[in-house]
């Protein structure tokens, strides 16, 4: 099936997928446009490989309060065939970007840092903090963070997926 054939998929890309990156994708579910719901795939993945673990209990929690439910998330590593699969990679950091971009050059064009995608200026630092291990003020600072980026980028994001489901 080709990429025209199927929803838009959207993936988000962290260290071991249990905190950033299953945040980031269970919040994006939460905004899209109703009419999109339903043509969009939100995935994410961790560059460590880590493979059937929750998300954080934190991660839940903050997710939670911002409308996410991630209660059921299952960690998985970054694969070739999910890169290939997906119309648009989010990275949470460099490293993450650069993981890619390394292993799968193919596909440069598809990968952002979240915090540059679309960006008026560059920051110095476009990293998103990995919470693991750090207390719930902590995750929801990241989560705050994750959730205004979100934000910022949806109208572009929207845009994106329509002008697609123009062309099919």
């Amino acid at each position: 099936m080709s990429k025209q054939d199927r929803k838009y998929q959207v993936l988000f890309v962290c260290t071991g997928n249990t905190c950033r990156s299953p945040m980031a994708a269970g919040l994006l579910k939460a905004k899209l446009p109703p009419h999109l719901k339903d043509e969009v795939n939100v995935v994410s993945a961790g560059t460590l490989g880590l493979e059937g673990q929750p998300a954080t209990p934190n991660a839940v929690q903050v997710a939670g309060e911002r409308g996410a439910d991630i209660s059921d998330h299952v960690s998985q590593g970054v694969t070739e065939e999910l890169i290939a699969e997906s119309d648009i990679i989010f990275c949470m950091a460099q490293e993450h970007r650069d993981y890619i971009l390394e292993r799968f050059p193919a596909y440069r064009d598809n990968v952002f840092l979240l915090r540059d995608f679309a960006a008026k200026t560059k920051l110095d630092d476009p990293d998103i903090f990995d919470p693991i291990g750090s207390s719930i003020g902590v995750y929801r600072e990241c989560i705050r963070l994750i959730e205004s980026e979100l934000d910022r980028i949806l109208p572009y994001l929207v845009d994106l997926i329509e002008q697609r489901d123009v062309h099919r």
